[in-house]
């Protein structure tokens, strides 16, 4: 079965995720080489797509073993491993959706004493603050508000220009490389609603994070609150050692 141009590991991915359909959980795919072979691609392609497959959730790479299926997304939600650190335009389009965003707004704020503790500064602490909703084939996903230690011609760099990813302007500045993320459930309130265009109240997931360089300085800090109905986080828990 060979591949035409397109993204090659994405067209991997979707042969993938063809082939687990039909698979039980914990059955075993075939090797990266072997994949390789039956699709004409290279390893390095077969071994992308299926980390695509496992920051979804679909299954898992056990190192020196092999590949196992997890389950099979059969919905239309987007599903995806909370342990991986990726942007949300990454996310969605993963999952074959167009990333957008609207209700978009920023301005420079003072963040208040907790967030400002959050990025390193016992003193209130000037931000760039951006709030936006993204959205999956024009339909929300998830409003984020996001405060940013303010630097040196930053404010100018995202007012003059676009941006889909927080990640590809933050890293013109500082990269990230880990967070520290905690998690709630949450019911929306009239702001929430009104932002993520609800007629009812909702349960919400909410990731608080602040994000951090590889020096483990705090780069900047991001509440996120993610419709239940539409994003489904998971991850493969293990007993500890």
């Amino acid at each position: 079965m060979k591949l035409n141009s397109k993204t090659l590991s994405s067209q991997v991915k979707e042969a993938l995720l063809n082939m687990i359909k039909d698979m039980n959980f914990m059955d075993q795919l075939p090797s990266e080489n072997k994949l390789a072979s039956q699709f004409g691609v290279s390893r390095n392609t077969v071994r992308e797509a299926l980390k695509v497959l496992e920051n979804q959730g679909l299954v898992i790479l056990r190192h020196g073993i092999g590949t196992f299926v997890t389950r099979y997304n059969s919905d239309d939600n987007i599903r995806y491993n909370i342990a991986a650190l990726d942007s949300t335009t990454k996310i969605i389009s993963e999952h074959g959706y167009k990333p957008g965003t609207k209700s978009m707004k920023f301005d420079v704020r003072t963040a208040n004493p907790i967030i400002s503790k959050h990025l390193g500064s016992d003193d209130p602490l000037e931000t760039l603050y951006i709030e936006r909703v993204r959205t999956a084939d024009s339909s929300p996903i998830v409003f984020v508000e996001d405060y940013i230690p303010c630097a040196d011609g930053m404010i100018e760099d995202y007012t003059q220009n676009k941006y889909h990813s927080l990640f590809d302007f933050i890293n013109q500045y500082s990269n990230v490389s880990f967070s520290s993320c905690s998690i709630h459930a949450v019911l929306s309130d009239k702001r929430l609603m009104d932002k993520l265009s609800l007629e009812e109240p909702e349960a919400l997931l909410l990731l608080q994070q602040i994000h951090y360089s590889n020096t483990g300085v705090p780069v900047f800090y991001s509440d996120s609150y993610f419709l239940t109905e539409k994003l489904e986080f998971n991850i493969i828990r293990r007993f500890s050692e």
